[in-house]
């Protein structure tokens, strides 16, 4: 039985099943995945959809959710994944997966949908890091399929542009993105024991709450744990460096936490798209991120439960001249600039990062 539709679904179902293409913006954990779960099942004798899934802890979450409501589902992430069913149904597999090994498998089954979680991915991961994530929106016309769904809470102008340029239609927008959080910036000087000493406050103002913290390093994260655990704090870390068996009892681990018990994770960029936990209610960047994009995805881990929930950004200029000289890529500085320009106006934090999501037309850069 599917929970009552919230507006928003309403319209996205709407044009999910009129429209051949659509994108969905809207804010994390608000239900997004419900919209595409209710098409299927409502026409779960006929469709054959291919669902693109960013991450393997994200598309057995997804699994999961279609499973509940006795959708066929077949999980093809991960060396052993599954083919696509035998006739209608749902196949989750990642972008490197079905643009590579697996594409014949989906020309034979003849899928009639493409459904692509965290779609902002498609621009973000589609340069060098996931290369296969920006032809993404090119199997719509590679697989002949007729109808495309897109949803993301973090989808800037350069984003849209990648999917709208690729399809072979009019594509229908819906909804905007939101800061769901409290934001503020803290300018903070990069010495270790003032960003330490800074932390340790923050945590002792509010000893009962549960959050995140995240850092740009594995090392990091491990390190920023034992500091944590040294201060009386329950806490785990959580990075990529981690074998696939320990972040799922990890993130096992979190399903079962009672809500009653501070936690803090401590994590990279790792820890991200998907996580639902709606007991984390405070989230911490240490460390400036190097995209406006992906500081809008961390602050986004919190308070999905819908209940007020903070998040806090360390900056400082030294941060970004240590980055800097990291990049060698020109588009991938000039987003880092848009970060530091973010951070040093004087403007509204909230405002200025709903701004660059949604009124930026023409470049998708930040002004400050």
């Amino acid at each position: 039985m599917f929970p009552p539709l919230k507006p928003f679904q309403e319209e996205a179902l709407k044009a999910l099943k009129t429209c051949d293409h659509t994108v969905l913006i809207a804010q994390t954990g608000s239900g997004k995945s419900l919209v595409f779960q209710k098409y299927l099942y409502d026409s779960r004798k006929s469709a054959r959809s291919i669902l693109v899934s960013p991450l393997n802890a994200l598309a057995r979450q997804l699994a999961d959710g279609f499973e509940r409501f006795g959708l066929t589902v077949h999980l093809g992430v991960g060396k052993n994944g599954a083919p696509p069913p035998d006739r209608s149904g749902v196949w989750i597999v990642s972008p490197e997966k079905i643009m590579g090994r697996a594409f014949e498998q989906a020309l034979r089954w003849q899928p009639n949908c493409l459904m692509v979680d965290e779609a902002h991915c498609v621009w973000e991961w589609g340069e060098s890091f996931r290369p296969e994530f920006a032809q993404v929106p090119h199997l719509v016309q590679r697989l002949e399929i007729q109808k495309s769904f897109w949803c993301s809470a973090t989808l800037p102008r350069p984003a849209l542009r990648c999917i709208e340029n690729a399809l072979p239609g009019p594509v229908h927008k819906i909804g905007r993105f939101s800061v769901p959080v409290g934001l503020e910036l803290e300018r903070i000087s990069v010495s270790a024991h003032h960003k330490l000493a800074r932390l340790r406050a923050l945590l002792d103002e509010e000893p009962l709450q549960s959050g995140m913290i995240f850092v740009s390093t594995r090392a990091s994260a491990e390190r920023l744990q034992f500091y944590l655990s040294e201060w009386g704090f329950q806490s785990l870390f959580y990075h990529a460096g981690m074998s696939n068996e320990e972040r799922v009892i990890i993130e096992k681990r979190l399903v079962v936490h009672d809500p009653l018990q501070p936690i803090w994770v401590v994590a990279t960029s790792a820890f991200g798209m998907g996580m639902n936990y709606a007991f984390l209610k405070r989230c911490i960047l240490f460390e400036p991120t190097r995209t406006l994009l992906s500081l809008a995805q961390a602050i986004g881990r919190v308070g999905r439960s819908g209940a007020l929930a903070r998040a806090q950004v360390f900056w400082h200029e030294n941060d970004f001249l240590g980055m800097e000289a990291r990049i060698t890529d020109q588009e991938q500085r000039g987003r880092l600039r848009e970060v530091y320009r973010w951070c040093a106006s004087s403007e509204c934090p909230r405002s200025n990062l709903e701004n660059y999501f949604n009124e930026t037309e023409k470049s998708g850069t930040f002004d400050g």
